[in-house]
C-alpha cells in the first residue's frame, strides 16, 4: 500500500493525456445497443431510448491520491439526457461526488447496500439501494443487482463495522437486450456461471485491472485472463473490457499493462470478433 501511495503521489504533477475529437452528442435519438467508454468503470450505455451511466467519474483524481492519466472520453456536459446511474460500490473511484453533481437530475440513481448512507443529496429523481438479486422495474426497464467479489467500505476504517457486502454488479434488460455490468470484481468460480445460467447476455462489461501484485489483487480484482474466464462463465455474446488505462492502479508497470495482456490472450484464442477493446472516448453501436 505504501508503495502504491508513493507512486500515485509522484504522478500528481503529470498532466493527463488528452482525448482528441471528443464526441459532442453521445446520445442517439434511438439505438439498439451502444456503448461509449468514458474511462475506468464509466460507460455510457444506451438501449433503445434509455440511457445509462455506470460508476461515473470525471475527476482528475480519485480520492485526491490516485491520478487520472487520461482525460474522460467525453465531457459530462455532453450527456444531455440520462435515465439511470448505476453505482457498483462506494469506493472513491466509483462513487464520485464531484462527478455526480455534473449529471442530469432526471436520472434514477441505483446504489449497492448501504450506498444511500454515503450519498449526499444531488437532486436526482429517485435513489434506490439494491440488494443482491433484487430487481428494479420501471417503464419496461429491468435492472437486477447481481453478486460480485470485491471489498467493503469507502474510507478504510468503516470496513470494521460493515457486516454486509457494499458491492454489486448489474444486469440491465430492456427491449429484448441484456447487458451485464460486472462493476469491480475478482474472479469467482460460481458467481458468474450462476449469472450466465439466468440471463442470455448480449454484452458484458468486465474489469481487467489492476493486475500487480497479483497474489494480493486477485482476491478483489480480475486480471485479463480471469476477466476472459468471467466472460466465458457468463456466456455473453460480446465482452467490453473496462477498469484499465485510466488511473494509476496497483503496481502495474504501465497504463497499458493489462490491455496489452488482454490483446495477446484474445489473439491467441481467436476471439477478436467477440472482445471489443475500446479506446477511451470511443463509441460503438453493438446492435443497430
Amino acid at each position: 500500500m505504501t508503495r502504491f501511495v508513493i507512486q500515485s503521489i509522484a504522478q500528481l504533477p503529470v498532466p493527463a493525456d488528452t482525448v482528441e475529437a471528443k464526441i459532442e452528442h453521445p446520445v442517439f435519438p434511438r439505438v439498439g445497443l451502444s456503448v461509449l467508454w468514458i474511462g475506468h468503470g464509466t460507460c455510457l450505455i444506451q438501449i433503445g431510448d434509455k440511457v445509462f451511466i455506470t460508476d461515473p467519474i470525471f475527476n482528475s483524481t480519485a480520492g485526491m491520491i490516485s491520478k487520472r492519466r487520461i482525460e474522460p472520453g467525453i465531457t459530462a456536459a455532453s450527456i444531455d439526457r440520462l435515465d439511470y446511474i448505476l453505482i457498483s460500490h462506494i469506493h472513491f473511484d466509483h462513487l464520485s461526488y464531484g462527478s455526480l453533481s455534473l449529471l442530469p437530475k432526471t436520472a434514477i440513481m441505483l446504489l449497492p447496500p448501504g450506498g444511500i448512507e454515503y450519498t449526499p443529496e444531488f437532486g436526482f429523481s429517485d435513489y434506490r439501494e439494491m440488494n443482491t438479486w433484487e430487481t428494479f422495474t420501471a417503464e419496461d426497464v429491468r435492472i437486477t443487482a447481481v453478486p460480485a467479489k470485491h471489498f467493503n467500505g469507502r474510507y478504510g476504517f468503516d470496513m470494521a463495522w460493515l457486516d454486509y457486502n457494499t458491492y454489486i454488479g448489474y444486469i440491465i434488460e430492456y427491449q429484448g437486450k441484456t447487458v451485464f455490468f460486472a462493476g469491480d470484481t475478482g474472479y469467482d468460480p460460481e458467481i458468474f456461471k450462476n449469472i450466465g445460467s439466468k440471463y442470455a447476455i448480449d454484452a458484458a462489461f468486465i474489469p481487467i485491472a489492476p493486475v500487480e501484485p497479483h497474489d494480493f489483487m486477485m482476491r478483489v480484482h480480475a486480471d485479463p485472463k480471469e476477466a476472459l474466464q468471467i466472460f466465458e462463465d457468463c456466456q455473453a455474446g460480446i465482452m467490453i473490457p473496462i477498469h484499465h488505462r485510466t488511473f494509476v492502479q496497483g503496481m502495474d508497470s504501465s497504463l497499458t499493462f493489462a490491455g496489452d495482456q488482454l490483446k495477446r490472450l484474445v489473439f491467441e484464442r481467436h476471439i477478436e470478433n467477440r472482445v471489443i477493446i475500446l479506446g477511451i472516448g470511443e463509441q460503438q453501436v453493438l446492435i443497430p
